[in-house]
């Protein structure tokens, strides 16, 4: 009984016992593992609220249709299996039940689940390794225009200054000047008469 009601559970996520409660499957959100570089799946654990005990009708019908049993049948077997889940807890204060977990009372009289995690083979961990896009093109929103990435590079990048050589050629013609000059006076000499015109003028 413990196995087809387990069963019942997992379909349903809920599960009703007279003088128990509702035993409930849960799910946690899924977990990011840096060190493995890997999601983990979610999980999915058992509660239980003693407030509502009362069993539905889709549990005798299923029952009856899985155990080939009458509904009277049914009902009777979980009257059963809740009793002695019940008298557990009044003779040793705790009752375990196979891949539910164990139910226990609190200081207050209530019932507390110390559930077990179900372990599903489809939910396996997920690779989650971060993937750098060199270069990649992508439209980004500026304005009220769209623009791609690479424009938007090239526009805050802009054209490269060019560069302004103009001084180097000053330096270059004052250099030749220089040696021009130094040149011409160590062939004429550094007298006045050198600086003016030479040639003589004949008169007829």
């Amino acid at each position: 009984m413990q196995d087809t009601l387990y069963e019942f559970l997992l379909l349903n996520k809920k599960l009703s016992l007279p003088g128990i409660g509702t035993i409930s499957v849960c799910q946690s959100s899924a977990q990011h593992d840096f060190s493995d570089k890997q999601f983990i799946a979610p999980s999915f654990y058992f509660t239980i609220e003693s407030r509502n005990d009362k069993p539905s009708k889709k549990l005798f019908d299923w029952l009856s249709s899985s155990l080939g049993i009458t509904e009277w049948d049914a009902i009777r077997s979980i009257n059963d299996f809740s009793f002695v889940l019940r008298q557990k807890l009044s003779e040793r204060g705790e009752a375990s039940w196979e891949n539910v977990g164990m139910i226990r009372r609190d200081n207050n009289g209530d019932l507390k689940l110390e559930g077990q995690n179900i372990l599903l083979q489809s939910e396996q961990p997920v690779v989650a390794e971060k993937v750098i896009r060199v270069k990649a093109e992508h439209i980004v929103l500026v304005g009220e225009k769209e623009k791609t990435s690479v424009e938007m590079e090239e526009y805050f990048a802009g054209s490269p200054a060019k560069k302004n050589y103009s001084w180097l050629i000053a330096i270059i013609l004052t250099l030749l000047a220089v040696t021009f000059i130094g040149w011409y006076f160590s062939e004429k000499g550094f007298l006045t008469s050198s600086a003016g015109n030479q040639s003589v003028i004949k008169s007829n």
